[in-house]
């Protein structure tokens, strides 16, 4: 009679269910808790996820990917990601702005971005009467 060992076998699939279950979570430490404001907005679908997402704290910190960066290299990256677009998929930005932060530092990026040739940008908002 023939005895096959499946320990390693168990190993394996348990070492794969570690890893995707690590890894899954790796999309939702990308957002941070902000304060959106409150517009209806607009319920255009998305079609895919954005290239950069900017967040923009209450005390005018911007955050990408939930690391504190300066303006400078954001269009530092937004420049190289602006050179390495495809023309079948532009480069979009996604801003979250705290609700009760300053005007002044959303223009501050929106002028920086612009300056980098950035030509899709969106505004996260919150729907008043419910949903996002």
């Amino acid at each position: 009679m023939i005895s096959v060992d499946l320990t390693s076998m168990i190993d394996v699939v348990f070492q794969l269910i570690i890893f995707f279950m690590f890894t899954s979570q790796f999309g939702e430490l990308r957002r941070t808790e902000i304060d959106l404001p409150h517009q209806p907005g607009d319920e255009a679908e998305v079609r895919h996820e954005p290239a950069m997402i900017i967040d923009l704290t209450n005390d005018g910190t911007y955050l990408v990917e939930s690391a504190q960066t300066s303006l400078i290299e954001i269009e530092r990256l937004a420049r190289a990601g602006v050179l390495g677009q495809d023309a079948s998929d532009p480069f979009d930005v996604l801003i979250r702005p705290d609700r009760h932060a300053s005007a002044v530092h959303l223009d501050r990026l929106l002028l920086r971005l612009s300056n980098t040739g950035v030509q899709r940008w969106k505004l996260a908002t919150v729907n008043p009467g419910g949903g996002s």
